[in-house]
């Protein structure tokens, strides 16, 4: 009888070592594919995180209004440089406040819509944000375009 030492009898004598196998993975054994079943050991893909879905068209709202507001600019500055006009006659110091008050918020609030609708690029392409990208070139669009009729209240 030959004396086995503590080591030798931990490894398996036939066979290849035990190989440890993957969740998801087939082994091949002789060249044919075994199913492996791991009861209790969860799939490695249950607790990782969800692939992110993207907004395909993200670019669409902030492009319209960026478009809106940029076909704006030229009827708001004739506007604006004609309600400028408007005001020769009683000078910048007498001039009624329903006249200064347009020409002073006009400009502001046509800056502040076209800062919002390249805020509105700025968002995360994923669908999850697809709703406040929508909502911010809406919002950016109102605002500039509200900069028309506040410049038409100083011609009535």
């Amino acid at each position: 009888m030959t004396s086995m030492t503590p080591m030798a009898l931990m490894t398996p004598t036939t066979g290849r070592p035990p190989q440890s196998v993957l969740p998801g993975r087939t082994p091949e054994v002789g060249g044919r594919r075994v199913v492996v079943a791991t009861a209790g050991a969860p799939d490695a893909t249950a607790f990782g995180p969800a692939p992110r879905a993207r907004d395909r068209w993200w670019w669409c709202p902030p492009l319209i209004a960026v478009s809106v507001i940029g076909t704006l600019w030229i009827p708001a500055f004739l506007l604006y440089g004609f309600a400028t006009m408007a005001t020769d006659s009683c000078g910048p110091d007498s001039c009624p406040a329903g006249v200064t008050v347009p020409l002073e918020c006009a400009p502001f609030l046509y800056l502040a819509g076209a800062a919002l609708a390249l805020l509105s690029f700025a968002f995360p392409w994923g669908l999850r944000w697809r709703t406040a990208r929508i909502v911010l070139a809406v919002a950016a669009t109102a605002l500039a375009t509200s900069a028309l009729p506040l410049l038409l209240t100083v011609f009535c």
